[in-house]
């Protein structure tokens, strides 16, 4: 390989490994969100099962 080629190549890799960086790190931002979401979603639960009501109707399938 001559100089040229070896240095395409050389940026062409470290121009892959920043998209997947980003990819990566747009990924693990999304996962938080959907463990705040998850967790937002648990407690709203836990406040209606607190309701004697809706706990039977919970419970009864219904």
């Amino acid at each position: 390989m001559n100089h040229k080629q070896t240095i395409v190549i050389t940026i062409l890799s470290v121009l892959t490994l920043c998209c997947l960086t980003i990819t990566i790190v747009d990924q693990r931002n999304k996962i938080n969100q959907l463990e705040e979401q998850l967790q937002h979603e648990k407690l709203k639960y836990k406040m209606l099962y607190r309701d004697a009501i809706v706990r039977k109707a919970i419970e009864s399938g219904g």
